[in-house]
């Protein structure tokens, strides 16, 4: 957070006014949550607001897979094996061969210490994602609202 504020407060008269500082981090307690800084010029003084938030699904899925080193087409096929989709499904959805997908499927494997898309999605689920389930459960016993929803654009 110390960081994301100093970058915030450095930012300098050729930024823009108002420009946000955004920052995902996996707190202590395992669970992410998206930093946003932004340097405040209202009263003439050097200040600096943070605002932490739970991060949503679909702000630390870019992070994750970036984290495991997949390129950009590993990343596809893993989005794709994390919807369900059959090989056949994402070749025809990226127009490329099954054989392809298999080998991006081999890669992706490797990078992730995994052996099966099983086990890719249950790695994904369980490091990342059941936290907030469990978190979830919790809050809704106690008449808290639910934090997180679905992955833009599927309702």
């Amino acid at each position: 957070m110390v960081t994301l504020a100093a970058r915030a407060l450095r930012n300098d008269a050729n930024d823009r006014a108002g420009d946000v500082m955004v920052s995902r981090v996996l707190s202590r307690s395992g669970t992410w949550v998206v930093l946003h800084g932004a340097r405040l010029t209202s009263t003439g003084e050097d200040r600096v607001a943070v605002i932490v938030e739970p991060a949503h699904p679909s702000r630390i899925y870019p992070l994750l897979m970036s984290a495991y080193g997949l390129t950009e087409r590993e990343r596809d096929v893993t989005r794709f094996v994390l919807q369900g989709a059959s090989t056949s499904q994402i070749a025809t959805d990226m127009r490329v061969s099954a054989h392809t997908v298999q080998q991006h499927l081999k890669n992706i494997f490797d990078k992730t210490g995994v052996h099966s898309r099983r086990d890719l999605v249950a790695k994904v689920f369980f490091t990342h994602y059941e936290p907030r389930f469990r978190d979830n459960e919790k809050r809704v016993l106690v008449d808290k609202p639910v934090r997180g929803g679905p992955w833009p654009g599927h309702c």
